[in-house]
């Protein structure tokens, strides 16, 4: 068993550094460590790591510029911080209409009754 850990550990690290060599200049404006190049320069030579490069848009190395990743941060954050507000208000609401519905079912039919003629019934015209 601790040998397929080993097989499994080693494929992951290579697919990582890989992925490394490539993203390089999106993610860094330094120059590329020379074990990275050497990655790179071979990973590139497989169609799919040429494929690969293509799809990040880093094939043509002089044309790529480095991402702010703390833009992206932002923008994640913000996100997660927008989805959790929405779903927090549709779960209040939720909440605050089941508990006005079985307080209304709890009502005698009477105050049902006058419930419903206030709410449903159109205004008069004055």
């Amino acid at each position: 068993m601790p040998l397929f850990q080993f097989i499994g550990a080693a494929i992951g690290g290579s697919v990582v550094i890989a992925f490394a060599s490539l993203i390089w200049p999106r993610i860094s404006s330094d120059p590329r460590p020379t074990a990275l190049t050497k990655v790179r320069d071979m990973v590139i030579e497989t169609p799919a790591g040429a494929n690969l490069a293509n799809v990040l848009g880093v094939a043509d190395e002089s044309a790529a510029e480095p991402i702010n990743i703390s833009d992206l941060v932002t923008t994640g954050t913000n996100a997660v911080i927008n989805t959790v507000a929405t779903t927090a208000q549709r779960t209040v609401t939720n909440r605050m209409l089941e508990t006005l519905a079985g307080q209304f079912n709890g009502l005698p039919e009477e105050d049902k009754a006058s419930f419903r003629a206030q709410i449903c019934d159109p205004a008069p015209q004055q």
